[in-house]
């Protein structure tokens, strides 16, 4: 009754070479990226006043 059971597979992953992204994984660092341009486009409130 001690067997090993294999893996589930909750969804789709893209696989290259040793990196393994599942959809939500690509999701999460798409939004990341998308955080990080806009934190570097949008100015500082009050940072053109002086």
């Amino acid at each position: 009754m001690n067997q090993l059971q294999p893996p589930i597979h909750a969804g789709w992953a893209w696989h290259f070479g040793w990196l393994n992204l599942s959809v939500a994984d690509i999701v999460v660092v798409a939004l990341m990226l998308i955080v990080f341009v806009l934190a570097l486009v949008i100015p500082f409130p009050g940072g053109r006043e002086k």
